[in-house]
């Protein structure tokens, strides 16, 4: 686990930034580097790997949703490309 973002299980697509992350910063998340290609508020979720649109997304090990188009490595993941099992989902 790096300080900046958490990612609990080796099938996750997404981690949770544990501060306030910019766009272009290149943090480690497990064996990967990622390169963020916009800016994460704290808490919220960016993409590990590339995700395509359809495709399930994991967060903790369990399937949270959908991406609701593709996705790429670096990029925010919320309400504006993930269709949520849980709670709000998009139109």
């Amino acid at each position: 686990m790096s300080a900046d973002a958490l990612s609990l299980h080796a099938a996750d697509d997404v981690a949770v930034a544990l501060r306030a992350l910019g766009s272009g910063e290149t943090l480690r998340v497990g064996d990967r580097q990622i390169t963020l290609r916009a800016d994460i508020p704290m808490a919220h979720k960016f993409a590990v790997r590339d995700i395509a649109a359809g495709q399930p997304v994991r967060k903790y090990g369990e399937i949270i949703g959908a991406a609701s188009e593709a996705i790429a490595v670096g990029d925010h993941v919320h309400v504006h490309n993930l269709t949520s099992r849980r709670g709000r989902t998009r139109p």
